[in-house]
């Protein structure tokens, strides 16, 4: 039956980029008439990445529970629990450790099938030190959480239940089903007169104006203004989020079942230090993989696995490492609290009023004294932000095939939050084409440094969740594995910190992603 599901879903999404297809080359002859401007030389044919896709599937394939299966008998965090499997009188920095989890329902039974979503960390809120562990699903109701100690002294066992299978479940049949679940404004505007209007990937059924990229294969609808045309599209926004869950599905979600701490009877205790002090000693570059754990935290410092990294504690070793440098920055808001971080830490770092609306931007800030230049872009639609005009929204790729073979260029970019509600099949075509740019740039500037920031944890909006950041950053590692860039991953970096996961995170957890950026721009 799981095999039949997967094959099932691997369809689907085929599908949905062949029906893509299809319903544009029939609209295409519904909107040659309107004065936007389209040609048959832009028609999308067989796309490139439908090979990789199927494998991308599998990679984040999931074990998903019976149908319908009533709340009683989902997984419940409180009866749910956990134990130290082959517990020692005394434990070392660098030794293994493993716990077993038992998922159980709401009336204490144990369950037989898998597919829960787990946070698994050691941490210590006395020392501010934590790291994540790693969650092997059983197939049968239990669960086996890796750890690998890292500091002396005491720590203690935090399994979270995220969402059970049951509602994972729900959240993989939505994505797949309802696009529409979150949607846009368009804001059209001509000779004094405005008209605000739905938009979004897809808009089946209504009657629209349709924009097509040809160097992106990607379109975008917005509903037909009644009295102005098409070409009148000016600004885009957010929209908002439709209620999509009935009433027996929302109880999976409420808050005493996910993202809640796992009962056990394992107390903190106590690691003795290690005879030989051993880290990453080796140079911070691109051609680095991240082991897991990744790297941890102590007294608020992230100590990366990864190489040795730095501690860029002040704004003079921030501006030496920028100095001479074009950093250009392409992504979500994410993205944009590490160009917020360095112009609010580094004196000499000057914003340049651009004059528009700062969270969608763009944002520019300059360093005469030390030569560099700080740029930050939002990426073009799906996005959630205040309302901005449509020419400001450049897809990443595009601006990374406008750039020329320039020297100490650095490229930071990320992209996946605004995609969670969309089929993978939406991301991996935004990825693929990324991919692709950064291929090219590389032949023509290979001194260019590319670094691609990881989802994060905390994503806590309507329709988002871990698991969905969980599956896009799976497939964003697997495109982007055999490209020499560097892979920051703040994954685990805000899933292990004491404290709580948040979409955008506190200030001492965005110095520490920064200084990473850093470590690799400048390594020792």
């Amino acid at each position: 039956m799981k095999k039949l599901a997967f094959l099932a879903l691997c369809t689907v999404s085929l599908l949905a980029g062949f029906i893509y297809r299809l319903e544009w080359k029939e609209r295409f002859t519904q909107e040659a008439n309107t004065s936007a401007t389209f040609s048959t030389a832009s028609l999308p044919t067989m796309n490139p990445w439908d090979e990789e896709l199927l494998i991308l599937l599998k990679l984040t394939e999931w074990s998903l529970p019976p149908n319908n299966t009533t709340l009683e008998f989902s997984t419940h965090p409180k009866t749910s629990e956990f134990f130290l499997l082959y517990p020692r009188p005394s434990y070392v920095v660098g030794e293994n450790l493993e716990v077993l989890i038992m998922a159980k329902d709401h009336k204490g039974r144990a369950k037989s099938y898998g597919g829960d979503f787990f946070h698994a960390k050691l941490h210590s809120p006395s020392l501010k030190a934590g790291v994540s562990g790693s969650v092997t699903d059983n197939k049968n109701g239990s669960y086996t959480a890796s750890f690998i100690l890292q500091w002396p002294g005491e720590t203690m066992v935090s399994i979270k239940l995220m969402h059970s299978s049951e509602a994972i479940g729900i959240l993989n049949e939505k994505r797949i089903s309802r696009p529409d679940k979150v949607f846009f404004k368009g804001y059209f505007v001509k000779n004094g007169t405005e008209e605000v209007v739905e938009c979004n990937f897809d808009l089946p059924g209504q009657d629209v104006c349709e924009y097509y990229d040809s160097l992106n294969e990607e379109k975008w609808v917005c509903k037909r203004p009644k009295t102005l045309p098409c070409d009148a599209y000016r600004d885009h926004s957010s929209g908002g989020n439709r209620d999509i869950l009935n009433k027996a599905e929302k109880q999976f979600f409420s808050l005493s079942m996910i993202e809640q701490e796992l009962s056990s009877n394992v107390k903190p205790f106590n690691v003795l230090p290690q005879k030989d002090n051993v880290r990453a000693n080796n140079t911070c570059t691109s051609l680095l993989k991240n082991p897991n754990p990744s790297g941890f935290y102590y007294e608020d410092i992230w100590t990366s696995h990864v190489c040795s990294n730095q501690d860029f504690n002040t704004s003079i070793k921030v501006a030496k490492c920028l100095a001479g440098n074009m950093v250009y920055m392409f992504g979500d808001s994410t993205l944009r609290q590490w160009w917020e971080y360095l112009v609010k830490f580094v004196p000499t770092l000057k914003q340049i009023d651009l004059h528009v609306t700062h969270n969608p931007g763009p944002l520019l800030a300059t360093d005469s004294d030390n030569n560099y230049i700080v740029e930050w872009r939002a990426h073009q639609k799906p996005l959630r932000m205040e309302r901005t005009g449509i020419k400001e929204l450049q897809y990443i790729a595009t601006e990374l095939q406008r750039l020329g073979p320039r020297k100490n260029m650095v490229i930071v970019l990320t992209c996946w939050s605004h995609f969670l509600t969309y089929p993978i099949s939406f991301y991996v075509r935004r990825l693929w084409h990324i991919r692709e740019a950064i291929r090219q740039l590389l032949e023509r500037s290979p001194d260019t440094k590319i670094l691609i920031k990881s989802a994060n944890t905390g994503y806590r909006f309507d329709h988002g969740s871990d698991w969905l950041s969980y599956q896009l950053d799976t497939v964003m590692r697997s495109m982007f594995f055999e490209l020499p860039v560097t892979i920051l991953d703040v994954w685990q970096m805000t899933s292990c910190h004491r404290e709580p996961e948040n979409l955008h995170p506190i200030g001492i957890i965005i110095k520490n992603e920064v200084d990473l950026m850093l470590s690799f721009m400048c390594p020792q």
